[in-house]
């Protein structure tokens, strides 16, 4: 996985990941908080998405100005952190101390 950092920036809280729709998601307690998508075929969304609400969406993008839609697939709670992002890595890392810190603004609760 190219984006293994996020994983291990993450590790203190015990994430556990599954595929979900040929991504990698990424849950922590009864929350999927990242999918991080690799994909050779169409890599218009590749990148890490940010499961949120729509509510959030206008503080992130204020917080992160590389954030952007998903374009591929009409998912309109998630944000994108575009893998040719410029700042890519340490917007990620940012993104992981927000949920390190718990923040409201990222995680979709989940049935599993």
């Amino acid at each position: 996985m190219q984006y293994k950092f996020i994983l291990e920036y993450l590790q203190p809280l015990q994430p556990d990941t599954k595929v979900l729709f040929g991504n990698q998601a990424i849950y922590i307690g009864d929350k999927i908080h990242l999918t991080i998508r690799e994909s050779t075929t169409d890599p218009k969304d590749n990148g890490v998405w940010i499961g949120t609400s729509l509510e959030h969406h206008e503080s992130l993008k204020s917080q992160f100005p590389s954030l952007t839609h998903l374009q591929a697939i009409n998912v309109k709670k998630w944000l994108l952190l575009p893998a040719c992002a410029d700042n890519f890595e340490s917007v990620a890392i940012e993104i992981c101390d927000l949920i390190k810190k718990n923040d409201p603004r990222i995680g979709v609760k989940v049935k599993r």
